[in-house]
């Protein structure tokens, strides 16, 4: 590759500095582009100090036009700091042109008086000598079914859990009002009467039936609302202790009420144990009267206090909080049912690793995934690679250095550039980078490694212990290629948890991004 190199002798004149005189250097990476392709323009120069420095490039002459520019790259050595400017520029116009830039250094223009001569050459189109060819039919291809029933999977999963619980609170009493879930002992009563119906007039059974359920209905109402024991009691048993009731104040239940009920009762143990057939009429007519018990019983039990009223309310709230518990176990049950077939199904198809990933996440999987990697150059000495995200510039003593991360995390990646010495031990600074993190009982071994274009450089790996900040002792591996580019050494190196397959995916991709621009 051809290279300019104009010097140019500069006395920095400023009222907040110190007068300075440094040299210049100007050049270019190539003299010959076709039109439109990028040229290297670069500045260098050497200051004992750069305080209150104004570095800028005036408007270059056409037809060149400045594509991007760089960022000053900064080197201190043996007390001086050694400047790089650099610009991107092209022509889109075909020729020998001039490259002219005048300076403005400190708000003074310098003027450049030898120029780089650059050639421009128009890109030939040849439209007809070609051999044409027909269109190319549409080749089809197989579809990439991979992976297509994930989504169907998660779809159907929490399909079938919304399913689930909606089944699973209809049949409860979640939603119901309270009031329909405490509904009074008579009310209950009287509406299981209105459902009880005599079907067949002259069958027996159907007759003990009606009359087992009939005095059923009233003796379950005594139980709730007079506090006897009457499911159990017989006739005259039950009948017994209304009337002590009635003489000890309890109940104020009139002596035709009990006469009517004494009536029905004898009705039904006819029919029950004699199977007797009182007739239509009279199974009617008993029912009305259970009916006319059942709301004379009511009236004649006496107002309950305050404190019974507030224990009743205190019960039914309990009871209703015991019920909401009883469905929110059964709930948590379905739920842990359809919840653990489901990781078994997930375990069985991407492993354990792979369900905890999918259920928990992992960063270094979502690193790994990540949409846009960002591909930049590093240090004076560049070296160009992509990574998840930008590495960051660190203070360093010996050279530049850039960072993601820290060795706190599943993935380390640093970059360190500085000039190149033939008499560097490669492996000593490595080991005492990793050392000065805190590693452990390092192991490594060295081999020689090419990058994707043929770039030579010496490959370092192995593995230490390191202890994190919940001084925990964990695994490391790590990998650092050593380059000598562009009159610079370059260290990439990759730290990462050991077994880490996510990890390992990340370094393969920017080992395979590395490459250098001949500057």
């Amino acid at each position: 590759m051809v290279r300019f190199k104009i010097v140019l002798i500069f006395l920095l004149l400023s009222t907040k500095a110190i007068s300075q005189s440094f040299v210049i250097e100007s050049k270019v990476d190539t003299d010959s582009i076709k039109v439109g392709e990028e040229i290297k323009y670069e500045f260098s120069f050497s200051l004992d100090s750069i305080e209150n420095l104004n570095f800028k490039l005036q408007k270059i002459n056409l037809p060149f036009e400045i594509l991007e520019e760089y960022d000053f790259d900064t080197i201190l050595a043996n007390n001086k700091y050694r400047l790089i400017k650099k610009y991107s520029i092209t022509s889109f116009e075909p020729g020998s042109f001039p490259l002219i830039a005048p300076l403005n250094i400190n708000n003074q223009i310098l003027r450049i008086n030898d120029s780089i001569i650059v050639n421009v050459s128009s890109v030939k189109v040849d439209t007809v000598s070609k051999k044409f060819f027909d269109i190319k039919n549409i080749i089809e291809v197989e579809k990439n079914t991979e992976g297509w029933w994930k989504k169907y999977f998660i779809v159907i999963s929490i399909g079938l859990m919304v399913f689930l619980l909606i089944i699973i609170f209809r049949q409860s009493n979640w939603f119901k009002d309270s009031k329909e879930e405490i509904t009074p002992p008579l009310e209950q009563a009287i509406k299981a009467l209105k459902l009880l119906e005599l079907t067949e007039k002259d069958n027996k059974q159907d007759y003990k039936l009606y009359y087992s359920k009939l005095t059923e209905i009233v003796k379950s109402y005594y139980e709730k609302e007079v506090k006897i024991d009457a499911i159990e009691s017989t006739t005259n048993e039950l009948l017994n202790k209304l009337e002590l009731l009635r003489d000890s104040g309890k109940l104020d239940i009139g002596k035709e009420t009990l006469n009517n009920f004494k009536s029905v009762l004898n009705n039904a143990d006819l029919v029950k144990f004699a199977k007797s057939n009182p007739g239509f009429d009279t199974a009617v007519q008993d029912k009305k009267l259970m009916k006319s018990i059942l709301i004379d019983t009511k009236k004649a039990i006496p107002e309950p206090t305050e404190e019974e009223l507030l224990n009743s309310e205190i019960y039914q709230l309990k009871l209703k909080e015991e019920n909401r518990q009883k469905l929110l176990k059964k709930g948590l049950k379905w739920f842990g049912v359809f919840f653990g077939i489901s990781v078994i199904c997930l375990i069985s198809i991407f492993g354990l690793q792979g369900t905890k990933d999918f259920i928990i996440g992992n960063d270094t999987k979502d690193l790994l995934n990540k949409q846009s990697w960002i591909e930049s150059s590093y240090g004076a000495y560049p070296i160009n690679l992509v990574t998840p995200d930008v590495l960051k510039r660190s203070k360093s003593d010996t050279g530049q250095l850039f960072e993601f991360q820290n060795l706190n995390y599943p993935v380390y990646i640093s970059v360190f550039t500085k000039p190149f010495s033939e008499d560097e031990d490669y492996q000593a600074l490595i080991l005492n980078n990793l050392k000065s993190k805190k590693g452990s009982n390092i192991l490594t071994q060295v081999e020689e490694f090419l990058t994707e274009e043929g770039v030579k450089s010496l490959k370092f790996f192995g593995s230490f212990d390191y202890e994190n900040n919940e001084q925990e002792n964990v695994k490391k591996e790590y990998v650092s290629l050593v380059f000598s580019e562009n009159g610079g050494l370059q260290v990439v190196t990759f730290v990462m948890d050991r077994n880490n397959k996510y990890a390992s995916s990340i370094y393969e991709r920017i080992e395979k991004s590395i490459e250098f621009k001949k500057l």
